[in-house]
C-alpha cells in the first residue's frame, strides 16, 4: 500500500514538472511577430534596470525613438558615461547622458504600439510606429 503511494505521488509530480516545461516554451514561443517584422515601425528592448520597470520602459523606448529617427533621416548622437566609487562594502554609481539629435526638414512623429516582457531573459520590448 505505501509503495502505490510513493509512486502515485512520482508520477504526480512528473506531470506536475511536465507542465512547467510546457508552460515555459509557450511564453518563449508566443513571443510577438512584430519583435522581428515591426513594418514601419522599429522594435527595441531594454533589459532590467536598476531604478525598476519605468526606468526599463523608458530606455527601450528612447532606443526605439532614437532608431525611427535614424530611418527618417535625423541624425543621433547619444554620449553616456558612468561611474562606480566602492569604498569598503559601500558602492556608489552615478551616470550621465546626453543624446543629440539634427533634423534635416522632418518631424519624427510616433507612438508606442504594443509592449511585450519575455520572463525568461527579462527584457521589455516595445514596438514604436510612426504617426502620419
Amino acid at each position: 500500500m505505501h509503495r502505490r503511494l510513493v509512486m502515485a505521488l512520482v508520477a504526480a509530480a512528473s506531470l506536475g514538472l511536465a507542465g512547467c516545461v510546457s508552460t515555459a516554451k509557450k511564453e518563449t514561443s508566443s513571443r510577438p511577430a512584430w519583435i522581428s517584422e515591426p513594418g514601419d515601425g522599429v522594435s527595441a528592448a531594454a533589459g532590467e534596470h536598476i531604478n525598476g520597470r519605468v526606468a526599463q520602459e523608458e530606455l527601450a523606448i528612447a532606443r526605439a525613438r532614437d532608431e525611427l529617427a535614424r530611418r527618417m533621416g535625423v541624425r543621433v548622437s547619444n554620449v553616456m558615461s558612468s561611474e562606480l566609487t566602492v569604498a569598503g562594502q559601500t558602492a556608489v554609481s552615478s551616470a550621465q547622458s546626453q543624446s543629440t539629435q539634427q533634423v534635416t526638414g522632418a518631424e519624427v512623429r510616433a507612438s508606442v504600439k504594443a509592449k511585450w516582457l519575455d520572463t525568461n531573459s527579462g527584457l521589455l520590448w516595445v514596438w514604436l510606429v510612426p504617426v502620419k
